[in-house]
């Protein structure tokens, strides 16, 4: 009896260290983002938020331990190649999978284990997958992380679409991960459609949004900026466009910025619509629309702001940071002979065309 209670005492203790070894970590703990060949992945010393933090001497990914430690954001990094830290790489066509995993396995017992995996895919060919999410870390001291994605109607999921109709509505979302407390409003400063994916070896590309906010595309297409759900997300509906005479797919990159969510007035941060019925652009945040009214012109900053110190002693890090993203990559397809269509002409400009009753064209 004693013998069947000691052994029964066992199981239950490895079954409750298997349970807390498997445990996830919370979110917006770890974050990382891959390219070809490598990974920066970035881990909270304060992982489980009760102010003890983590031994850097028992976290490893893969085999490696942290490249670097920045303690002003609060963040272990590494960055290495996936030739290094033991990744195993798994080919099925032209993808390629690299997958390790992150471990804390520390001595003292105040401390939880973990385990976390870790998996990249990328690419051997240029040609780039059906749906791409850019994303990126924007600096090691910042602890932001840029995204962009392609997202379902409604915004709930991100789209398993990678072709679109002439004419229908692309709908796309941007966000910031954020891990320091200062709060943050997410702009898209300028975006241009691209034939190529590397933004300066394009040989055709139209402007969609560009000076600092003015989505210049809405003036000729059912193109907006929707209502945000929160100040560290921007939503925008475009309407699905292609290249006059090129059979071509498109890449959508964006530079995407943060700053102040209480500053509503400057133009040079600001997401502004044109709406066509009457005949005015239109701010998204807030009712300050005046700060739209540079899209025709020459946006400029807004007061003292463009000679303030880079520095904000409040949170050490830049103000103002910003990043370009690959959105992704899409097809767009004609759309029914009676269905009008939309392409971009030579001059980079929107030319909507519709089959009026009597045949001829507006």
């Amino acid at each position: 009896m004693g013998l069947e209670t000691t052994i029964s005492t066992l199981w239950v203790c490895l079954m409750l260290l298997e349970a807390t070894a498997a445990q996830r970590v919370p979110a917006n703990t770890v974050i990382y983002e891959c390219n070809r060949t490598s990974i920066h992945l970035a881990v909270k010393m304060d992982l489980w938020g009760t102010g003890l933090g983590l031994d850097p001497k028992f976290l490893y990914l893969g085999s490696c331990l942290s490249s670097h430690v920045n303690d002003a954001s609060g963040f272990f990094h590494f960055q290495y190649p996936f030739q290094e830290c033991r990744f195993a790489r798994l080919t099925s066509g032209t993808m390629v999978e690299y997958t390790t995993h992150l471990v804390y396995k520390p001595i003292s017992s105040h401390n939880s284990p973990f385990t976390e995996r870790i998996n990249c895919t990328t690419y051997e060919t240029q040609r780039l997958p059906v749906r791409v999410t850019g994303s990126g870390l924007l600096s090691a001291s910042s602890g932001l992380m840029f995204r962009g994605t392609f997202m379902n109607e409604g915004f709930s999921a991100p789209s398993d679409l990678s072709v679109f109709l002439l004419g229908t509505q692309i709908h796309i979302e941007f966000a910031v991960q954020q891990f320091f407390h200062q709060p943050l409003r997410v702009f898209a400063d300028e975006c241009m459609a691209a034939d190529a994916a590397e933004r300066g070896s394009s040989s055709r590309n139209y402007t969609i949004i560009a000076n600092h906010g003015c989505l210049l595309d809405s003036k000729v297409a059912n193109s907006r900026f929707l209502p945000r759900p929160a100040p560290d997300v921007l939503r925008l509906s475009l309407q699905a466009f292609e290249f006059v005479g090129m059979n071509t797919e498109i890449y959508l990159h964006c530079q995407v910025l943060v700053w102040e969510p209480a500053v509503l007035t400057d133009p040079i941060r600001k997401a502004c619509s044109f709406n066509r019925d009457t005949n005015r652009w239109e701010a998204l945040d807030g009712m300050a629309s005046a700060v739209c009214r540079c899209c025709d012109s020459v946006c400029e900053s807004a007061g003292s702001r463009q000679n303030r110190e880079v520095k904000d002693p409040a949170s050490e890090v830049n103000p103002l940071q910003s990043k370009w993203l690959l959105v992704g990559q899409l097809t767009v397809q004609p759309s029914a002979p009676n269905g009008g269509d939309a392409e971009l002409g030579s001059n980079h400009a929107l030319i909507e065309s519709h089959q009026n009753k009597e045949g001829s064209k507006l």
